[in-house]
């Protein structure tokens, strides 16, 4: 028993140095495919995978899933903030106004990730680490009908793990609703140290030895609500901000739905940065210009209660910022008013 006991850290550091090797060899030769356990897609059974069905918003359970991502970020500063969610009662709140809740916990992430400026890639390849993390985790509970991730406590690199999840299943026409102050489609340079969350929308729709899986096209994701354009005149579907306003945000958000294919299942990614630094302080990057709250609970009040949404996540909310906890109590009444 005591040999088997000492033989686990030795274990945990070679499965750690496997997914090194894993993530540099991948990065040099992306077209090669290595022996390493976890770079290897999921195994999924077919039966199983036609579970996925698309349920109605009180048809769901939520799983609640912590994320202690920072290797997507260009600073320190939401490493653990998936706790101030709990300290401000998100689960019983959701389950007080009549929503299937269940806390799963948190994403097993390794704490002793690289982190560094070399480029193109900030502290690469934790970035990738941590995505498939993500996706082995949420996996599981996707091949289970009715059942909703809801991660919270991210960066905006997340949804690579979580869109590589989604096309481990059976439907491969997903589309994400990419809600967002940004573009997030920032291409890797070999002269500059960018954060994976300001590569992200590149991430997902470029062939790169970055993605874990096979790139999406352009019309599988819509950015919403953002206030920077994009920086490269992306092929990208979006709707800014002023978009929203000048019609209506339930207008807005109909329209945006009416684009996606009736079958296609929906990851919906919201950083909070899509609002106003004014009425939300807290996000990672403020903005200046964004949403008012009262715009975003309008918008995802009809974006949420789809029943092609699959996967939910909240990202980019710093704790750090928050000390009071103001803001995050205005995001946790948010997503009450929008998920039930």
């Amino acid at each position: 028993m005591e040999a088997a006991t000492a033989a686990r850290p030795n274990m945990r550091r070679r499965n750690f140095l496997e997914l090194i090797a894993g993530s540099a060899l991948g990065f040099v030769w992306p077209h090669r495919k290595y022996s390493f356990p976890l770079f290897e897609p999921a195994q999924t059974n077919n039966a199983t995978n036609n579970s996925m069905s698309l349920a109605g918003s009180s048809d769901r359970t939520y799983h609640l899933l912590g994320v202690p991502l920072r290797s997507g970020s260009l600073y320190p500063g939401n490493e653990n903030d998936a706790q101030a969610y709990r300290d401000a009662k998100l689960a019983a709140r959701l389950q007080g106004a009549g929503c299937k809740v269940s806390d799963d916990g948190d994403v097993a992430i390794p704490s002793y990730l690289p982190h560094h400026s070399v480029p193109p890639i900030r502290s690469w390849p934790g970035p990738r680490i941590a995505w498939e993390c993500v996706r082995d985790r949420v996996i599981p509970i996707l091949q289970q009908p009715g059942q909703v991730p809801l991660l919270i406590g991210c960066d905006c690199s997340v949804v690579v793990g979580t869109v590589a999840a989604l096309e481990a299943g059976p439907a491969q026409n997903l589309h994400v609703l990419y809600v967002d102050g940004d573009f997030d489609d920032a291409p890797p340079r070999a002269d500059l140290s960018q954060s994976a969350a300001s590569c992200a929308v590149w991430l997902l729709t470029h062939e790169s030895p970055f993605f874990v899986g096979p790139p999406l096209r352009s019309d599988q994701v819509t950015v919403v609500g953002w206030s920077n354009p994009s920086k490269l005149q992306s092929p990208v579907s979006s709707v800014s901000a002023a978009d929203i306003r000048q019609s209506s945000p339930r207008e807005a958000a109909s329209k945006i739905l009416g684009a996606i294919p009736a079958t296609a299942p929906i990851l919906l990614h919201l950083d909070i940065d899509v609002f106003q630094k004014l009425e939300l302080s807290a996000a990672y990057f403020p903005h200046d210009q964004g949403l008012a709250l009262a715009e975003g609970r309008e918008l995802l009040g009809v974006l949420l209660q789809d029943p092609r949404i699959r996967i939910i996540e909240i990202s980019e909310y710093a704790t750090l910022r928050d000390l009071d906890q103001r803001n995050i109590n205005k995001l946790v009444d948010l997503l009450v008013a929008t998920l039930t």
